[in-house]
Parts: C-alpha cells; structure tokens; sequence
C-alpha cells in the first residue's frame, strides 16, 4: 500500500469513529474490549503503524516507564522488574528495562535517553556512589521517580525498600534459637549500601545473644553462585568451627551449599544456612532454601503504584 493509512482509514473500515481509534490506540478511554479487538485487527490488516513519538509531543509526556536495576543477571531484580512491569503494562505503560550495572555512566545515559523521550517516569535502584548533585539531576530530568532498595541521600523520591538490620537481625536470631554459637556472614561487597545495615543487624542479635561478633567470620563476595561457593570454601578454611551461616543474599546461598558440599559438608545438617530474597527458586533449591522473605515482585508492583499515583496527580 503506497498511501500512509491513517485514522481515518481505520474508523471507516471498523465503523467506528475517529475519536474511538484514537482512543485504542493510544490505550485510554474505557472502549469496550471488543470494540478495542476489532480496531486493533483492522490496523493491522490495513498495515497502520501508530507513530508514538509525534503523540508523545502532541501529550507532552509518553506512556514508557523506564526501569533501571542492578543487574538482571539476579533473579532478585529479574522478579522485581516483572512484579513493577506487569502493573505498568495493566496501567497501559510500556517498560523500558535497562541493566544499569552499577555504574554512573550506564545511569547518567539512562536518565539522558529518559529525558530524550519524555519518558512518564521511573523506577531505578540508585549506583553506589550517586552524589546529591546527581540526584537533583536525575530529578530535573524524570521528575516523576521512584527509587527502590537503596535510599537516596536527597528527599526528593519517594522509596520503596526493605529493613535490612531487622531482616539479617531476625536470620541471626533464627541460627541462634537453633543453638548455633559461632555464626558467619558471607555476601556483599564494599560498594554495596545494603550489606553494612545487613552486618549491623548481625552484629546486633550476636551481641544481645552473648556471643561475639568477630570481623574474621564476615566474608564478602559479589552476588554470583560462583562467588557464593569460593567464598564458603575461604572462611571455613579459615574458621572451620562456622556452624551457622547468614548470607547476603539468596543467590550467595546457593552458591555456599554448593561450597559446603564440595567440602563434603551436608547443608542445613553440619551446617546451616540462611538466605535473604525468598527468590521464587529458594523453594525449589535441594535442600529448600530457608530465606528471609522480602518478596520482590511485591517491591517491584509497589514501587510502580506509588509512581502511578505520582504521575496521575
């Protein structure tokens, strides 16, 4: 067809109006679902191709949503995103999904591409590092944000996050109440904002138990299986008398029962372990993964709705 198909085209071949097919198209109005089926069937048999970015300038505003995350890699963030996803796309948002990485450069042009597109918001676990004249920036740029995890040292976002000394404080309490006295604490790295709240609570319920804290049974590693595993196998070569063992993060304890049992030691028997997620596999994990449950699909959907109702004020 050599002829641009436009609106008008369409609410001819459907019989509807012009003001329906605009309103299909751009996923707004209440237009009954078959009405929306029929519409959306004679754009595609008519080839039309809905031009987002002049309606975006017509809007002054477009239904993508970015959302910035650590690492996708972690099926901590992987289940977050898709818990905050699915509720943009029920809004009628579309996702734009960017692996951040940690870096500033990846966040700094995240924000730019956001600001380019006049993205409706987003949703981003900030870099270790983001200063506070980077926030107001990230703010200039995407007024309309929430930042989950991690806080940002600014009050200008709204936030959705975990208690992470009271989480690693109640694992701790969990190990001991099994009658574990020298209890370690393996995850995390030097950048990361969590850990030193996470160690904290660890701290806390060894000292009001009677028991010492001490640094030589704190072993970090980055949030890999594999890491998980070598750096089992580093702080029992160290400390071999570890009964218990809090980690930083689910996927830091799969990789220390694999650890433990390359040392022929048997999980959960000579040596216990907690995790921190309750990722949607720690059930699944041999054997079954006892966790501290921060559910991130339910961090992810409350993260988009708190960004919703910002952006429909």
């Amino acid at each position: 067809m050599n002829q641009r198909v436009n609106i008008d085209d369409i609410a001819q071949a459907a019989g509807v109006s012009k003001a329906t097919v605009s309103q299909v198209l751009r996923n707004a109005g209440r237009i009954s679902p078959e009405t929306r089926k029929q519409v959306l069937q004679v754009a595609s048999d008519l080839g039309y191709v809905y031009n987002r970015a002049a309606a975006n300038l017509r809007a002054g505003q477009s239904t993508t949503i970015g959302i910035g995350v650590s690492s996708l890699a972690n099926p901590f963030f992987a289940e977050l995103v898709s818990g905050a996803a699915e509720s943009f796309e029920q809004a009628g948002y579309f996702p734009m999904i960017v692996n951040v990485e940690d870096d500033l450069d990846r966040q700094q042009r995240f924000a730019t591409s956001l600001r380019e597109n006049m993205c409706a918001g987003a949703v981003l676990c900030l870099a270790p590092g983001t200063s506070p004249k980077m926030l107001d920036e990230w703010h200039s740029a995407i007024r309309h944000s929430v930042m989950v995890l991690r806080p940002p040292k600014a009050p200008l976002f709204d936030f959705v996050g975990v208690d992470n000394a009271e989480g690693s404080g109640a694992a701790t309490q969990h190990l001991i109440s099994l009658g574990h006295k020298v209890i370690a604490y393996i995850g995390g790295t030097s950048i990361s904002t969590s850990r030193e709240a996470r160690i904290a609570g660890w701290r806390g319920a060894m000292a009001e138990a009677g028991l010492e804290p001490h640094d030589d049974v704190v072993e970090p590693c980055g949030a890999t299986i594999a890491e998980g595993s070598e750096a089992v196998r580093r702080l029992l070569k160290r400390r071999p008398d570890v009964t218990g063992i809090v980690c930083h993060q689910d996927i830091v304890a799969f990789g220390v029962t694999i650890g433990l049992r390359q040392l022929g030691l048997v999980p959960g028997r000579e040596v216990s372990v907690v995790g921190f997620d309750d990722i949607s596999s720690a059930r699944d994990w041999d054997p079954p993964l006892t966790t501290m449950s921060v559910t991130p699909g339910t961090l992810g959907a409350e993260a988009a709705r708190m960004l919703l109702k910002r952006i429909d004020a």
